[in-house]
């Protein structure tokens, strides 16, 4: 019974864990490659994980007998929904919010499963309790966090490089049939080894917890808000990152494994967590992700040393919160309890990030105030830490002084600039990112307008009638973008699309009898373009025609007749963040069918994390296309970037008239053909 137990709590957290990122990349492209994707799973995995241990808490009060049959029926009935790979029908349709078909999809597809595994750690350890009652069953909650942690780490490292999704659903449906058996022998076995006896003990249990003081209102509410705290921090750092670099499970994986660790290492044993010594330096830590942009030597660290810092940050601050929390643990009587509070507190924190923010909020502000009330909580933490280490008579010396230190610290975590809003002439906030607009003004240039996502630039317009049409930012005449829409001016009947909208600044290229079909997710993008920029308007003025087809682009072409497009142009990053799914080879199946026989495919490729080129090429010779790269320097003309962009033509006369100009940081290399189902990040970051 023993080894049944030890190896159920490896084995179910393994898989609780395990198919976060399985089904999370399964449905990715389905919702525009969007951060909220993950953002919402978490959410719906976090309540789940409360759904388990509620359930776990009540079942554990019954007999025995009661207990074995309605969990191994709750087994079976989660076996007969295997595999859990969901069907083409779960599909999105329409330009509606997507939060809720996500939760939906996933109670039909993992709902069950997940149900049945999450209470697999509270109901383990309360068998356990009962067939060993001189044993502690402690050791075996940190022995299901390293199988949590181990599936983690095992994911991007081992799991995704060499199996595709469906696979790796169907692998993970049969190891959660092995889970199964393993658990109902585990229910049936606990049961047999003496009912009776069993009864006894959980009576026993029972005449105890009342007679024995229960855990107070305050200690109660702790259970909640520590934990609820650190899966604030998780998901607020999960987003910030993902915003600007790629929606990709390793960006997942890697805070939901930090955030796991300091579980195992604060519920292992006590002597892991001392104050001081982890409070002190979580201090030093926010304290430098705050300040990271605005370091007195100007050092701007690369993506790697960001992810660094804003990982640490996080483990520090959840090792603070957990490790409280450990301190506050309760006796066997109220294990199941102490869970369920616990897993509240998780998604509570959860919640507020998905749900409640983005209502209350116009930017990603939870990643600021959780700095700053992760700030407040660990120098509590450190402060208490120091003084515990002093006499009596020096304690509160050093508690003002500590105190001080705190408060010019807080003044620096505390970024008041973005707390205030700055000054945005508009923010906006949705389920695909925040944008704001902003206002500049230049003696010589003159005033100017810019829309951001992230911290990214998507466009900028003139404000002077005679400029207003002048293409600006990484869309210029020397781009690579300039050169083929240039290309088509005097085609009058040329239709391009364009995927991804912006401020619509390539609609300066718009003549006369043109159309420009634009594909956009976000309504937001569409709004900003209108209210506060003018190309559309002009381009229409000019009688050119504007089409806009609402929803993600890659579900809007499936599902169009062929467009006959001139030109495609693909431009729908979130900040840095890359939609993989719009450089699949469904995806440029689905582009190809659109586009006429000397058509242009033009991928905006500028990135400062990954190297694109190589997935782009490989996909052009999967389908025959011949390519040439520009990324031509503007000089000196103000407002204008270095844009990269990748042009596709089976049009060799095109491509021998834009010979190459690749950047000097280019780097060869050999990427496999990009897939739904596989892909690899990890082989193109960039090292410049």
């Amino acid at each position: 019974m023993n080894y049944i137990f030890c190896l159920v709590s490896l084995l179910g957290a393994f898989l609780l864990f395990q198919v976060q990122p399985v089904i999370s990349k399964f449905i990715l492209p389905w919702f525009g490659g969007s951060p909220g994707v993950w953002t919402m799973c978490m959410l719906f995995f976090q309540v789940a994980l409360f759904g388990g241990y509620s359930y776990a808490h009540l079942l554990s009060r019954r007999r025995p007998l009661t207990q074995a049959w309605v969990h191994v029926v709750l087994l079976g009935l989660a076996v007969a929904l295997l595999p859990i790979v969901p069907g083409a029908d779960l599909k999105p349709e329409g330009t509606a919010n997507p939060a809720w078909r996500i939760v939906l999809l996933l109670l039909a597809t993992v709902g069950l499963p997940y149900f049945v595994l999450s209470a697999t750690s509270p109901l383990v350890q309360v068998w356990y309790s009962r067939v060993y009652p001189n044993r502690t069953p402690w050791r075996l909650y940190a022995l299901s966090n390293a199988g949590s942690l181990t599936a983690l780490l095992t994911y991007p490292i081992l799991i995704e490089p060499r199996w595709d999704v469906v696979r790796q659903a169907w692998i993970w449906s049969g190891a959660f049939g092995v889970f199964a058996l393993l658990m109902g022998a585990c229910a049936v076995g606990e049961w047999r080894r003496g009912s009776a006896e069993a009864a006894r003990r959980l009576q026993a249990e029972i005449q105890v917890d009342a007679m024995s003081p229960k855990p107070g209102a305050l200690r109660r509410l702790q259970w909640v808000l520590l934990p609820a705290f650190a899966s604030l921090m998780l998901l607020a750092t999960t987003n910030h990152v993902c915003q600007d670099v790629a929606v990709i499970p390793f960006l997942w994986v890697v805070p939901l494994a930090l955030y796991l660790l300091t579980f195992i290492i604060c519920f292992d044993h006590p002597r892991w967590y001392r104050r001081a010594a982890w409070a002190v330096p979580a201090m030093l830590a926010i304290v430098l992700t705050s300040g990271l942009f605005e370091i007195p030597w100007n050092w701007t660290p690369d993506f790697v040393t960001e992810l660094v810092i804003y990982f640490a940050t996080l483990f520090l601050v959840c090792m603070v919160c957990h490790g409280e929390l450990a301190r506050l643990k309760p006796g066997t009587s109220h294990l199941t309890e102490y869970y369920l509070l616990m897993s509240a507190g998780g998604a509570l924190g959860g919640l507020l990030v998905s749900l409640v923010a983005p209502l209350v909020f116009t930017t990603f502000m939870e990643w600021s105030l959780g700095l700053v009330g992760g700030f407040v909580l660990v120098s509590w933490v450190a402060c208490r830490g120091v003084m515990g280490q002093r006499r009596a008579t020096t304690r509160k010396l050093v508690g003002a002084g500590f105190a001080v230190v705190a408060v010019v610290a807080l003044y620096f975590v505390v970024d008041w600039e973005f707390l205030s809003f700055g000054n945005a002439l508009a923010r906006s906030r949705s389920f695909y990112g925040t944008l704001r607009v902003e206002a500049w003004s230049d003696d010589v240039e003159g005033d100017s307008r810019s829309l951001y996502c992230s911290g990214t630039e998507h466009g900028r317009q003139h404000l002077t009638p005679e400029k207003r049409r002048d293409p600006l930012t990484y869309y210029g005449h020397e781009s690579g973008v300039g050169m083929v829409l240039d290309a088509l001016k005097t085609k009058s009947d040329a239709r391009v699309g364009i995927i991804g909208m912006g401020t619509a600044t390539v609609a300066c290229y718009a003549e006369r009898g043109q159309t420009y079909r634009f594909y956009e997710i976000n309504p937001d993008v569409v709004s900003m373009a209108r209210k506060w920029f003018t190309f559309i308007d002009d381009l229409e003025a000019r009688g050119a025609n504007y089409e806009l087809a609402m929803g993600d682009a890659r579900l809007s072409l499936e599902h169009e007749p062929p467009q006959h497009f001139d030109a495609l142009l693909l431009d729908a990053f979130s900040g840095d963040s890359v939609p993989v799914h719009l450089l699949t080879r469904e995806a440029f199946e689905i582009y190809q069918r659109h586009l006429q026989p000397n058509g242009v495919i033009v991928v905006h490729i500028t990135n400062k994390y990954l190297n694109l080129a190589p997935v782009v090429e490989r996909l052009a010779r999967e389908f025959g296309f011949l390519t040439t790269r520009q990324c031509i320097d503007p000089g000196e003309l103000a407002g204008h970037y270095q844009p990269d962009y990748l042009l596709l033509s089976k049009d060799a006369e095109f491509i021998r008239a834009h010979p190459a100009v690749p950047p000097v940081y280019a780097r060869a290399l050999d990427v496999p053909l990009w897939t739904d189902h596989a892909h690899n990040l990890f082989q193109i970051l960039q090292q410049r």
